[in-house]
Order: structure tokens, then C-alpha cells, then sequence
């Protein structure tokens, strides 16, 4: 599972990269902001930002796939970055309506 989450981060960025708008303006985005009351993020809004956030995701996709092949003794280092991007995600919604996006809940959700 750790390289399948690797090789779909890679698909991630590179959404990112060429078609930010179809990660930050999807159904489960949508359906997220409907029901958490938090707004959708402008993916037209901040480009570089968006390429920033493609080369963090191509990176931890690239970790994922060299750690699923490092065997099991990786699989705490791997939760504990899942859990701390999903505790961070979460706590920023929580804090703050500016901040806090659907986009930034459902990643912290899938996390």
C-alpha cells in the first residue's frame, strides 16, 4: 500500500503541475466544502504555490515508492509522517476558517 500511495502522490503533482484546477475543484472537494462549511480553494489563485506544493507531493511520492522496497522495519517512519500530515491538515481547519480550506480537509482526511 505504502508504493501505491507513492505512485498516486506522483500522479498528484503532476496533476498539480499541468491541471491544478482538477485537484482543488472536484466532487469530493465540493462535496467536502458543502458539508464542512469551509470554502474551495482558487486553484488560478496562487500558480506558484501550486507548483510548490506538486514538487513537496513528488517528493513524498518518490520516498513512499524507495520506502515500500526498504521493507517493514519503514512502516513507523511512514505512519508517523501520514498522521502528522493528517493532525496538521485537521488542526489548521479547526483554527482557521481563512486557512482552512475543503482542499486542506480532504487531504487531511485521506491521510
Amino acid at each position: 500500500i505504502i508504493a501505491i500511495k507513492g505512485y498516486a502522490d506522483l500522479l498528484v503533482a503532476l496533476m498539480l503541475t499541468i491541471s491544478p484546477s482538477t485537484i482543488y475543484n472536484n466532487a469530493i472537494t465540493h462535496a467536502v466544502g458543502l458539508y464542512s462549511g469551509l470554502h474551495i480553494s482558487d486553484a488560478a489563485a496562487a500558480p506558484g504555490f501550486n507548483q510548490a506544493l506538486a514538487c513537496m507531493t513528488a517528493a513524498v511520492g518518490v520516498g513512499h515508492i524507495v520506502a515500500a522496497r526498504s521493507g517493514p522495519a519503514v512502516t513507523p517512519s511512514i505512519l508517523a509522517m501520514w498522521g502528522t500530515w493528517g493532525v496538521l491538515s485537521l488542526a489548521t481547519c479547526a483554527a482557521s476558517r481563512e486557512l482552512g480550506s475543503a482542499t486542506v480537509l480532504w487531504t487531511g482526511m485521506k491521510h
